[in-house]
């Protein structure tokens, strides 16, 4: 089971090895949508599913809307309650 800071780390490498962001200052802060990044729809998809892929985990999309996108720290907080959440049914 992940913890928190495994899913920083992983959206962490998503923003930096697959956006290409490298050496960009990137915390929980950092806006998703319409932030320094100017990311657009479809990396913000790609946020999604890199953080899927490295974390081995299918997120629910129909629940991912912009409140959830709109820093890194809330699409964290969703991705570990979602993990939570899964954890508790199995």
């Amino acid at each position: 089971m992940f913890n928190r800071a495994d899913v920083v780390t992983a959206v962490e490498r998503v923003l930096r090895h697959d956006l290409k962001f490298g050496q960009a200052v990137i915390s929980e802060e950092t806006q998703l949508v319409q932030g320094d990044l100017h990311l657009d729809s479809l990396d913000l998809l790609m946020v999604v599913t890199g953080t899927e892929k490295a974390l081995g985990v299918k997120l629910p999309t129909k629940r991912i809307d912009a409140s959830v996108m709109h820093t890194v720290g809330s699409f964290v907080d969703f991705v570990a309650s979602e993990l939570t959440t899964t954890a508790r049914r199995a």
